[in-house]
C-alpha cells in the first residue's frame, strides 16, 4: 500500500468523522446520538472508499518455453523410400518424450503441396512436395529462441527450387534426412517435347531426353507405341552419368486424339523402373479453314495477311494471282485484293458456288466492275484518291473489336467518292476526312444465305499492325483480333460456339482444370447460363454429373479429385441448345514415385554439417535438441487490482444504513 493511498484513507475517515460531528453535535451528552453517530461514520467512511476505489499493483510471473517446430514430409516418396511405420513411431516417440515437451513448446507440421497441422499419424498420400514452402514458413519465425527441424527426403516436385533458398541466420535449423541415401543404378526419361496438335498426314517430331547415373555408358532401346503397337524404336547410347537427346518422326494419322507411350528399356539391375516410361498425346486435326488471297498486285498488305494468319493453327493461308487459279471450291474464304477486270469471272464463281468472300478496295481497284456485279453497293466513280481515317461504329454487334484502337490507327487510302448501299450491311468502320464523318462506310459485313461477305474500302492497313506494335510492344492482341474477324468470315455455317479446353492426358493428382467458354451469337464470351458436365469412367462404367463453376469469362471444372481412368464427358445446359463431347485420360502416375533415393546433396546445402542427420541417427537429433534447448523466458505481468470487493462493500454499506434506520425506529425517532 502506497503512502498516497494511506493518506487518502485517513482523509476519508477524517471527512466521515467531521460530517458526522456536524450532524450529531451532542454525542457526548446523549447516548442515543453516540450510537447513531457510529452508524453514520461507518456509512460515510464506506461511501468514501467506494468513491476512492483504492488499488494496488500486483505482479505475476510465468515462464515461456522456446518453440520447436517439426516439419515432416508427408508425400508418397517418403512412403516409398522409408518405412512409414518407423517414421510414425518416431513421431509418437517425440509426442511422448516428457523431457522434450517440458523443454519446448512443440508444433507438428506436415507438408506436401501445402502445409497443415499434423494432428494424427502421417499418411504419405501427398502427390507432390513443395519443400521451398516449408523453408519460407520457417523463415517467418524471427525469434532466435525458435528451433526448426525439417524432415524430408529432399525430393521436390512442386514450387520454387529450394536449392536457391536458405534458412534465416537467427533460426536454429536442423535437417533429418528420410529415406535411403544409397545410390542405385537408374536410367530414366527426363523430358518429352511434342506439339499439342498435328495436321492429318503431316509428320510431327517427338523429342526425348534420357539420362542415367551409372559410371559407364549404357546402350538401351527406346520405343514409342500406341495401343501396344510399336510405332518406332531405336537403340541409343547414354554416356556415363549423362543425358542424351533423340528424336522420332511420326505420321499424324488418323484424325483424332492419339496417346503414345514412350518406354526406355531398363537395365537388368535397375530397381526403379517407373521412371522409364512416360505418356504423351497429340491431337491430329483436319479442320483448318483454307483461305486464298487473290491479287495481281505486289503490295505490303499481302504480307500483312501472311504474318497475321501464320500463327493460327485453324487457318491455312494461300496467295495466288488470277492466272494461277484452278479451283475455288476447296477454299472457305476468298480475299479479292484490289480487283481488276481479270477478277470478274472469279467473283461470279464465288457468288454462284456460295463461297465466302472479302473484297479489299484501294487506289488500283476497278469499282466499275464491282458496281456491275450486284454486290449490294454502288460506289461513285472518281479517279482521285484520298486518305481516310477510321471511326468505329458503336452499334456494330457481329463480334467484339474493343481491343483494336481503330480511332488511333493511321489512315488508309481509297478512291474518292460516296458509297450507296442497296443491301443490308453491318458497318464496322466509317470514313472520316479531317476528323469529319463523310457518311460513307469504310468496312462492312453481311450474311446472305449462309454466305459471308465483307468489303473494305482502302489499302495500306498493314500500318495498323505496325502502329499497334508501337503502342503495345507486341503484335499478339492485334493478330488475335484480326484472326477472329477472318475466322468469322471463313465460317459458312454456324458452328458450335461451346469451346472446351482440357489436357488429353493428365497425371493423377495434378492440379488440372477443364475450361469451357460459351460464345453467344455476337461472338462474345458469355457466362450467364449454367452448364453441367456428365462424366463417364469408361473402365468402371460409373457416371456422375456435376455443375461447372462460373468465372468472369469462362467456366472451370477441377479434375484433380478424379480417380485414374479414361473418361468421356458431355457438357450441356438446359438454357442453351448446345452440347460438347470429348474424352481425356487420367494416368495412375505420381512424380513422387519417380525417385529412388533421398537427395542428400541438396539438403546438405541448407544447413551446416553438424546440423544434418540421417534417419538411423534420429536419437542423436533428439539428444541434441535437449542439450541445446534455449533457456525459458520469464515474463512478468503487472496488473492493478482493487483492494475492495464491491459486492461485500455495498452489502456492508446497506447493513450500516439499515441498522441506523432500525435503531431510529426502535427509539421512536421516525
Amino acid at each position: 500500500m502506497t503512502s498516497q493511498l494511506l493518506l487518502l484513507l485517513l482523509l476519508n475517515f477524517a471527512c466521515a468523522l467531521g460530517l458526522t460531528l456536524i450532524l450529531y453535535r451532542t454525542i457526548l451528552k446523549d447516548k442515543t446520538q453516540r450510537v447513531l453517530a457510529l452508524f453514520r461514520v461507518l456509512s460515510f467512511f464506506l461511501l468514501g472508499i467506494l468513491l476512492i476505489n483504492p488499488k494496488i499493483d500486483a505482479t505475476s510471473y510465468s515462464l515461456k518455453k522456446p518453440k520447436l517446430v517439426l516439419a515432416i514430409d508427408n508425400s508418397e516418396s517418403i512412403g516409398k523410400l522409408s518405412k512409414s511405420s518407423k517414421l510414425n513411431q518416431f513421431v509418437n516417440q517425440l509426442r511422448d518424450d516428457d523431457e522434450l515437451n517440458e523443454s519446448y513448446d512443440v508444433d507438428y507440421i506436415s507438408f506436401g503441396s501445402r502445409l497443415t497441422t499434423l494432428a494424427d499419424s502421417l499418411t504419405f498420400s501427398e502427390t507432390s512436395t513443395d519443400i521451398s514452402k516449408a523453408i519460407d514458413y520457417a523463415n517467418t519465425f524471427g525469434d532466435s529462441k525458435t528451433s526448426f527441424v525439417l524432415m524430408t527426403d529432399g525430393n521436390q516436385t512442386l514450387g520454387e527450387d529450394y536449392n536457391f533458398k536458405s534458412f534465416n541466420s537467427n533460426l536454429s535449423a536442423k535437417v533429418l534426412i528420410l529415406g535411403d541415401t544409397t545410390s542405385f543404378q537408374d536410367t530414366k526419361i527426363d523430358l518429352i517435347n511434342v506439339n499439342n496438335y498435328s495436321y492429318f498426314k503431316n509428320k510431327f517430331p517427338v523429342e526425348v531426353f534420357v539420362s542415367q547415373n551409372t559410371s559407364a555408358s549404357t546402350s538401351q532401346r527406346l520405343k514409342i507405341s500406341q495401343d501396344d503397337k510399336v510405332l518406332a524404336s531405336k537403340t541409343i547410347e547414354i554416356p556415363s552419368k549423362g543425358t542424351v537427346r533423340t528424336e522420332f518422326l511420326l505420321i499424324a494419322e488418323p484424325v483424332g486424339m492419339k496417346v503414345f507411350k514412350v518406354e526406355l528399356e531398363p537395365l537388368s539391375e535397375e530397381k526403379n523402373r517407373i521412371n522409364n516410361q512416360k505418356t504423351v498425346s497429340v491431337d491430329v486435326i483436319d479442320s483448318r479453314s483454307k483461305i486464298l488471297l487473290i491479287s495481281d498486285l505486289i503490295h505490303p498488305d499481302i504480307g500483312f495477311f501472311n504474318r497475321v494468319l501464320e500463327s493460327n493453327k485453324d487457318l491455312e493461308f494461300d496467295y495466288k494471282s488470277t492466272d494461277d487459279i484452278s479451283k475455288l471450291s476447296e477454299y472457305d474464304l476468298l480475299i479479292f485484293y484490289q480487283p481488276q477486270a481479270s477478277f470478274q469471272d472469279l467473283i461470279k464463281q464465288a457468288k454462284d458456288k456460295s463461297i465466302n468472300y472479302f473484297i479489299i478496295g484501294g487506289s488500283h481497284t476497278n469499282y466499275g466492275l464491282l458496281n456491275n456485279l450486284n454486290l449490294g453497293f454502288q460506289k461513285e466513280l472518281i479517279s482521285a484518291t484520298e486518305e481516310y481515317t477510321t471511326a468505329l461504329n458503336p452499334d456494330f454487334s457481329l463480334f467484339l473489336v474493343s481491343a483494336l484502337s481503330f480511332n488511333n490507327y493511321p489512315p488508309i487510302k481509297d478512291k474518292f467518292g460516296d458509297v450507296e448501299l442497296n443491301k443490308n450491311y453491318s458497318i464496322l468502320l466509317r470514313k472520316e476526312l479531317n476528323g469529319v464523318d463523310v457518311g460513307s462506310p469504310l468496312w462492312m459485313f453481311r450474311t446472305e444465305n449462309n454466305v459471308k461477305q465483307s468489303v473494305l474500302f482502302g489499302e495500306n492497313f498493314w500500318r495498323w499492325r505496325a502502329k499497334h506494335f508501337v503502342d503495345k510492344s507486341s503484335f499478339i492482341k492485334f493478330d488475335q483480333n484480326f484472326q477472329k474477324i477472318i475466322q468469322f468470315l471463313s465460317q459458312s455455317k454456324s458452328k458450335n460456339t461451346l469451346i472446351v479446353e482440357v489436357e488429353p492426358v493428365i497425371n493423377s493428382g495434378d492440379n488440372q482444370f477443364l475450361n469451357v467458354r460459351y460464345y453467344n451469337v455476337n461472338f462474345e464470351s458469355d457466362t450467364r447460363f449454367d452448364f453441367d458436365i456428365k462424366l463417364e469412367n469408361i473402365i468402371s462404367g460409373d457416371v456422375k454429373t456435376f455443375r461447372i463453376l462460373k468465372g468472369e469469362e469462362e467456366y472451370t471444372f477441377d479434375l484433380s479429385k478424379l480417380e485414374s481412368g479414361e473418361y468421356a464427358y458431355k457438357i450441356k445446359s438446359s438454357e442453351v441448345d448446345l452440347t460438347k463431347e470429348g474424352r481425356f485420360q487420367i494416368l495412375d502416375h505420381s512424380g513422387e514415385l519417380q525417385f529412388e533415393n533421398a537427395d542428400n546433396k541438396s539438403l546438405q546445402k541448407l544447413v551446416s554439417k553438424e546440423n544434418i542427420y540421417i534417419f538411423s541417427n534420429r536419437t542423436e537429433l533428439i539428444s541434441k535438441l535437449k542439450a541445446d534447448k534455449p533457456k525459458a523466458i520469464q515474463k512478468s505481468i503487472k496488473k492493478s487490482q482493487s483492494l475492495i470487493d464491491f459486492e461485500w462493500l455495498i452489502l456492508l454499506l446497506a447493513l450500516t444504513l439499515s441498522s441506523e434506520w432500525l435503531f431510529r425506529k426502535y427509539k421512536g425517532l421516525i
